[in-house]
């Protein structure tokens, strides 16, 4: 992992969580058709002109509420708080104004709150876990984060001291929980010798730290959460998470190749920014993926090999298939049409890959009979 191991990579000293960080511009999708919009009035428009329903309606932060309580990390403003078609209101069981709620549920820093909303008749109940972390708490865990990074091993024992060393910072223990299930997926996902974890459980891991870490705006949550989307290949979300940068350069690379564009032909080294921070924290497979994708066409050509034989190794599907698409592409500039004809046929059935396959058989010549 980055600089965890040593004799695998050289070891940068990561100088802090401090880099210019801005959170990219929210996208507010609907839940019922997917559709996303670049204002939450936007959606609130859509949501009740296209989804018309008489159950009341709560929003949070743009979000619509449902069934799934919803987690809030950072204080609530009022304003951020939305109700809809709803003619009262309680809180745990309790009667309080439509006009007060939103006050109410701004106070909260750590509660679990039941709210029902309702309207003639029609009730609709909503979860929220209100666990807002306080800024020294938040800090203490990044500078122990920081601390087992700079002793540039990562295993059970590492990472049974970094929770040890934030028992304290009780009010970020969801912040703590996420980074953990992140690095306990890494050793999996790197079959680390000292962790009991089987290879499968890994996507299990990273997905929880995603749903952990979701709400806290900072760099580290963030870029893990990148790394993450990266992982699973939903490319326009790793690149919305983070900063111009190594993550963001490839996400939207793959992205460009998966609307049927070509590899870039010039070779290019993305702005680094934070990237020390973003070495750090990815996996072996994953650091190999992101540094190919900053090759041009012809560099990539010459790693054409390391990189087929990284097909054949046991490694997970969603890391194959990025590979596949590098090797294609390297594979038309080598003028080896039908060993990339024979890769794009493969993932043409595949409905994400089926856009890059049929655009890049249209480049390859004519096949003779």
């Amino acid at each position: 992992m980055g600089f965890w191991h040593t004799g695998y990579m050289e070891f940068h000293e990561p100088a802090g969580l401090s880099f210019t960080y801005q959170p990219s511009k929210v996208h507010f999708s609907c839940q019922h058709c997917g559709e996303k919009f670049d204002a939450m009035e936007e959606l609130r428009r859509h949501r009740f002109e296209a989804h018309p329903y008489t159950r009341p309606l709560m929003f949070v932060r743009g979000f619509e509420l449902g069934a799934t309580p919803l987690r809030v990390t950072r204080a609530l403003q009022p304003g951020e708080v939305q109700l809809d078609r709803a003619k009262s209101a309680t809180i745990n069981g309790e009667k309080v104004s439509l006009t007060d709620l939103p006050q109410l549920l701004a106070k909260l820093t750590n509660d679990r709150v039941r709210v029902v909303l309702s309207n003639d008749g029609v009730n609709a109940e909503f979860e929220l876990m209100v666990r807002v972390a306080s800024e020294a708490h938040l800090v203490g865990v990044e500078a122990a984060f920081l601390k087992l990074a700079n002793a540039r091993s990562l295993n059970i024992g590492s990472i049974e001291g970094f929770i040890s060393a934030c028992k304290d910072f009780t009010t970020a223990s969801a912040y703590c929980d996420g980074i953990c299930h992140y690095l306990y997926g890494v050793l999996a996902k790197e079959r680390a010798p000292d962790s009991s974890l089987p290879f499968d459980e890994y996507s299990k891991r990273y997905s929880r730290a995603a749903d952990e870490l979701l709400g806290f705006e900072r760099p580290l949550a963030q870029i893990i959460r990148a790394l993450v989307a990266f992982h699973f290949n939903h490319f326009e979300d790793a690149q919305t998470l983070v900063p111009a940068g190594r993550i963001q350069h490839a996400s939207v690379l793959f992205a460009g190749l998966l609307e049927g564009w070509p590899w870039h032909h010039e070779s290019e080294r993305p702005v680094d920014d934070g990237s020390a921070l973003v070495d750090l924290l990815t996996d072996h497979e994953t650091l190999r993926i992101l540094r190919w994708t900053e090759l041009g066409l012809a560099q990539l050509m010459a790693c054409a090999t390391d990189i087929e034989a990284q097909t054949r190794r046991d490694i997970p599907g969603f890391d194959r298939l990025k590979l596949q698409l590098m090797l294609a592409e390297a594979r038309v500039a080598l003028g080896d049409a039908e060993g990339a004809r024979k890769t794009a046929r493969e993932l043409r059935g595949n409905s994400r890959t089926t856009i890059w396959a049929e655009a890049l058989l249209a480049r390859l010549p004519v096949k003779e009979c």
